[in-house]
């Protein structure tokens, strides 16, 4: 990472916090942009100053030791892709719901729809993906528990590739956001407003009335809706019937009726490219 290039970034997000809170006045707390850090998720779990009723966010230029779901790597470096963390203190008495990554999931999409990017869906639990099932990006919902004086809180952490996604070399197809659009890539900042302004959006829509105000965006976005899908962890098979909205597990049709999964138990995969 050049003195050049971290400048140029610096100085590209030094108006995003003025240009939200026009946006969505009274709804921020804060704001991080660091070069280098472990975990933008960590760097807010760890945060004293978290509060209920507004938002704060941690981007980062690259990430060194990031993870996904169920203890992935996520791999993110300086320039190819965007990463950052939006997160609050929880009410008192607001359960941390596990469908939140699906409104998150949601969020993140309505900002890319506003930078003039389509043709991805939403891959149960918390990925986006290409039709033909490439990873866009990914979604990690964490909780900390009450400490002491600290109150209990939520981090949602986004990972989304930009640009050179064949040469991070995970174990996966990748794809990046100049799959998605043949007049390149939009600015950096411009996107990071606009996705930062929809998820909070749909977390505010969410803490209030659970999945019932992303639903609709949700089913358009399914990548999973109606295919034979395959459970990694025990190889069983059923067609992929949409999630419940009370608590977002997905639905599976299976030859002994109506099955419900979890994102904390089980990985799902469509059949047509298993």
């Amino acid at each position: 990472m050049t003195d050049d290039s971290l400048v140029s970034w610096r100085k590209a997000l030094d108006p995003l916090p003025d240009c939200l809170e026009r946006e969505l006045p009274g709804r921020w707390s804060g704001f991080e942009f660091l070069p280098s850090v472990d975990s933008t998720n960590r760097r807010l779990l760890d945060c004293q100053a978290l509060v209920s009723d507004a938002y704060r966010v941690c981007v980062a230029r690259e990430q060194t030791a990031g993870k996904g779901r169920r203890g992935r790597t996520w791999v993110s470096a300086g320039g190819s892709g965007l990463t950052f963390s939006i997160a609050r203190a929880l009410l008192p008495g607001e359960p941390p719901v596990p469908a939140l990554a699906l409104a998150i999931g949601v969020g993140v999409s309505r900002g890319l729809f506003r930078g003039g990017l389509h043709g991805f869906g939403f891959k149960w639990p918390n990925d986006l993906v290409t039709p033909e099932g490439r990873k866009l990006a990914g979604i990690l919902i964490e909780a900390r528990p009450r400490t002491g004086a600290r109150p209990p809180a939520l981090v949602a952490g986004v990972g989304l590739n930009l640009r050179d996604a064949a040469a991070l070399g995970v174990d996966r197809p990748t794809a990046d956001l100049g799959d998605l659009s043949a007049s390149g890539i939009p600015d950096m900042a411009d996107l990071l407003q606009a996705i930062l302004a929809e998820v909070a959006r749909a977390w505010d829509a969410f803490a209030r009335d659970g999945l019932h105000p992303v639903l609709e965006d949700y089913r358009r976005l399914d990548h999973l809706f109606g295919r034979r899908v395959r459970v990694t962890e025990s190889g069983r098979e059923g067609v992929a019937a949409g999630v419940d909205p009370v608590d977002g597990a997905l639905l599976l049709q299976g030859p002994d009726g109506l099955e419900r999964l979890y994102s904390g138990d089980v990985s799902v995969r469509r059949v047509d490219y298993a």
